[in-house]
């Protein structure tokens, strides 16, 4: 044999070794795991521990108590000021023009709109069997489906919907419009 073999069947040997061993470190350590059940009588067994002069409900209280004496140290004594609600802006003209603007970005206009995504009427609103805008700002006193509501019924709760999201409520359209 020549010293290339040689060597190959050295190191392949070798890698051979390397392999059992590790499969055998396997195999050893999976069945010498314990189960869940030698390890609930291992707990039931063991003795309780006490600690001795370490008290973690002392600490935490200390903690928290120099945790409040920080936060009035570094505020301010007066009342902190926030902003008002942001009112959504009515951009409607009292003719349903800003609604008619909306629905026609949405859904091209089509006030009995029923693509089958979740979505519907002319101002798409969510009606999907978890959760549903149309039945949450009172849409079922009209109809069962936004696109079974006239335009006007669609209208009155869309202005439910704007008093409570803004615009946000139909981003796409909103952005591009302006209205955001």
């Amino acid at each position: 044999m020549d010293e290339t073999e040689n060597h190959w069947k050295e190191t392949g040997a070798g890698c051979i070794a390397v392999i059992l061993l590790l499969a055998a470190a396997v195999i050893f350590a999976r069945c010498s795991t314990p189960t869940n059940t030698e390890i609930e009588i291992t707990l039931l067994k063991a003795e309780p521990v006490e600690v001795v002069g370490y008290d973690f409900t002392d600490n935490a209280a200390r903690a928290l108590a120099d945790l409040d004496e920080y936060l009035v140290s570094v505020t301010t004594t007066t009342a902190p000021t926030r902003p008002a609600p942001r009112q959504a802006p009515n951009y409607d003209q009292g003719d349903g023009s800003r609604w008619d603007q909306l629905a026609q970005c949405e859904t091209g206009g089509n006030w009995a709109a029923n693509t089958g995504n979740g979505f519907g009427g002319g101002l798409q609103f969510m009606h999907q069997h978890s959760y549903s805008t149309w039945r949450s700002f009172g849409g079922d006193d009209y109809a069962a489906h936004p696109w079974d509501a006239t335009r006007e019924q669609q209208i009155a709760v869309a202005e439910k919907v704007l008093a409570s999201s803004g615009w946000n409520a139909w981003p796409g359209c909103s952005r591009k419009f302006g209205w955001l």
